[in-house]
Parts: structure tokens; sequence; C-alpha cells
């Protein structure tokens, strides 16, 4: 996979529909955008501690102007 982007994490979130609001956010950007352990929450039913975190990934091009699009948005 010679195209396969190198990604980056972002952010940690706790909250399932901020992770999703923010991936529509940078998709509609046009940054390519991966969720990780998002589906450990939902079938544990919890989002509390490491079960549920949600990692948020961009691409490493995108990073800079990913992170400073998030943190205009979540206030950081």
């Amino acid at each position: 996979m010679a195209n396969t982007p190198n990604f980056v994490k972002l952010l940690t979130l706790h909250d399932p529909a901020q992770a999703e609001v923010l991936r529509g956010l940078l998709e509609a950007q046009g940054m390519q955008v991966l969720l990780s352990k998002e589906a450990i929450a939902q079938v544990y039913g919890t989002f509390v501690g490491s079960m549920g975190e949600i990692e948020l990934y961009v691409s490493a091009a995108d990073e800079a102007a990913a992170k400073g699009l998030v943190d205009e948005v979540i206030g950081k």
C-alpha cells in the first residue's frame, strides 16, 4: 500500500458524539480521519477510563491544520 498515508494521533476523547462531530468536521475539510477504539466503548457501554477512550487520528500531512481546527472548535 504505497499510497497509504501515515496517521498521527490528534487527541483522545471520551464522548462518541463529539468524536463523530470532529470526524465529520475534519472530513468536510478534505482530511482523512480514523477513529480507534470506538467499538469497545459501545460494546461495553462505558465511556469512563481507558475502555471509553476514542482516539482520533489524522493524516500526518494534515496534522497542523487539523489541530488548529479542533483547538478552535473545542476551545483548547
